[in-house]
């Protein structure tokens, strides 16, 4: 395999990022999970996903999953120390791919981004935060929970600038646009260094997912 997507973890964070990733157009035969435990590899792949069980943290495990050949590593394992040492492995494995991983501390998350990691997202510091939102503004707090679901109501997204919109400012396009990423910069839709949209530029945007067609009643021929 090369550039796919290798999941270390296959416990609640890792099955929720394969559903975020598939949902978002990436396919199942793109994607191995890595898992110590035979139990929830083989529930990966009964979806669908290929699947090697082994230590994250060993080298000749993620040479097993192609993660030198990896396009991106999401790493979603229990423990933020094993967090760091999968980290390790595979940006000595592969120094140009991308790796994102998740920490139950924030504290934990500079020593993951020394560690390699391009991002971290911190579970109890986000769930907190989506706590404190929804107690004090229950209506923002649910907008906030359909963004954070892949594939239905609400959804945010990164995509290239079209040549129509190439000119324009953020608010001028069609979508609502919340930031521009320019090289290696992310930018606010208001950032006065911004101007208008460039060709190679990429918007991040929220956009509707449109509903589902509700199925077609079927014809019975006696």
């Amino acid at each position: 395999m090369r550039d796919h997507t290798v999941v270390v973890g296959y416990g609640t964070k890792g099955r929720s990022a394969t559903q975020a990733v598939c949902a978002a157009g990436l396919r199942k035969d793109q994607i191995v999970v890595v898992d110590p435990s035979q139990k929830m590899v083989d529930a990966a792949i009964a979806e669908g996903f290929t699947g090697v069980v082994g230590d994250g943290t060993r080298s000749h495990v993620l040479r097993k999953a192609e993660a030198h050949r990896a396009g991106r590593v999401i790493i979603a394992t229990q423990r933020d120390d094993t967090a760091v040492l999968v980290a390790l492995t595979a940006r000595q494995l592969n120094p140009n791919t991308t790796i994102v991983a998740a920490v139950r501390e924030e504290e934990n998350a500079p020593l993951l981004k020394q560690s390699g990691a391009d991002e971290v997202i911190t579970g109890a510091g986000a769930a907190g935060r989506l706590l404190g939102l929804s107690v004090l503004s229950p209506s923002a707090g649910r907008v906030m929970e359909d963004l954070m679901q892949q594939g239905r109501g609400l959804d945010l997204i990164e995509r290239p600038v079209t040549k129509a919109e190439v000119g324009l400012s953020p608010r001028e396009t069609a979508d609502l646009v919340v930031s521009v990423v320019r090289g290696h910069r992310v930018l606010g839709y208001d950032d006065p260094d911004l101007g208008v949209l460039e060709l190679t530029d990429r918007v991040i945007a929220i956009v509707r997912v449109p509903e589902p067609e509700p199925p077609r009643p079927g014809i019975t021929l006696t």
